[in-house]
């Protein structure tokens, strides 16, 4: 059995665990979820403080409250967000991490984005022609490297609505709505024989708008008498999607390049830092010669319940 990402898979992981050391317990396709570390700035949306508007409310901000709404470490913040997710339907794990993020002017924060898809894609090649041959599993990754937007990726964050009733206070509740783009390439790819490949890598978008609604626990964290335990979180993405004819074509989505691509997700988020989700996607299907039974088959690997575990970092000014 290959194991898809070879020693690009374990530099990986080793960046991973240094950086759980560096972001002690900190924390898919979610950009961000919403922290209660906003929630002093725009609870009580007091106009004196400049935090009172609804829509946009980060347009009017300088870089010390940008940071703060975004609950940053600065205007360049490194590995700000780690996380893993199973999917069902390719049977493997989606590493994913936040390399970097950037408070830009304008209220919108810039993020670099890597994932791996990590697990067995199966040994039998992509057959050139009109219907593909792809094992299951090379199927279904190829499905989430569309949803997660690539190997490589590049999105922007841009929030255009919140509101919170005591959102920093046990029992508090909060909802905000992002736009979301991502452009992004795939280095790694699921043919047998390789695991990764910079020759015309393939490419992904998409432009979504991304919200949340939050309920704060009552009960106060084990370690302190104060503040709650953890927050309880209902949201998820919907919006255009776009993906080169290349790889529509190879992994069984044939001419559908042009997409309109959700996912409803789910979980809780403890003391700010650490997200536990579940979440089910919806967008195109696909038809292929299935690897193992010689089968034409067609499936919607989006529909795939996924269980993720996320890491982001805490704010610590």
């Amino acid at each position: 059995m290959r194991i898809v990402s070879n020693r690009h898979l374990y530099a990986f992981v080793t960046s991973i665990l240094v950086s759980l050391f560096i972001y002690p317990i900190a924390s898919a396709q979610s950009i961000r979820v919403p922290t209660t570390k906003i929630a002093p700035l725009k609870s009580d949306h007091t106009a004196a403080t400049g935090f009172g508007k609804y829509f946009f409310p980060t347009s009017h901000l300088g870089s010390t409250d940008l940071q703060t709404f975004f609950g940053a470490n600065g205007t360049i913040s490194p590995l700000t967000q780690l996380g893993s997710a199973y999917n069902g339907a390719s049977a493997s794990a989606t590493v994913s991490a936040n390399l970097f993020t950037l408070i830009m002017p304008g209220g919108f924060q810039a993020v670099g984005i890597t994932n791996i898809q990590a697990g067995s894609s199966g040994e039998t090649p992509v057959a050139q022609g009109t219907i593909p041959t792809l094992s299951a599993s090379a199927a279904g990754q190829a499905t989430q490297n569309i949803l997660y937007g690539g190997t490589i990726a590049f999105a922007a964050d841009l929030p255009v609505f919140f509101y919170g009733s005591k959102f920093n206070q046990a029992g508090g509740v909060g909802v905000e709505f992002d736009v979301v783009t991502r452009e992004g390439v795939d280095v790694q790819n699921f043919k047998s024989g390789t695991s990764t490949s910079v020759s015309s890598p393939p490419s992904h978008h998409a432009t979504q708008l991304e919200g949340y609604f939050l309920v704060n626990s009552f009960n106060p964290p084990p370690t302190t008498s104060t503040g709650f335990a953890g927050t309880l979180f209902l949201g998820g993405s919907y919006g255009y999607s776009y993906t080169s004819h290349g790889y529509a074509r190879d992994y069984g989505f044939g001419g559908r390049v042009n997409n309109d691509i959700g996912q409803v997700t789910a979980g809780v988020m403890l003391t700010n830092i650490s997200k536990i989700t579940f979440s089910r996607a919806f967008g195109p299907s696909q038809t292929y010669i299935d690897s193992t039974s010689m089968a034409q088959t067609k499936m919607n690997a989006f529909k795939a319940w996924s269980f993720g575990i996320t890491y982001q970092s805490a704010k610590t000014n």
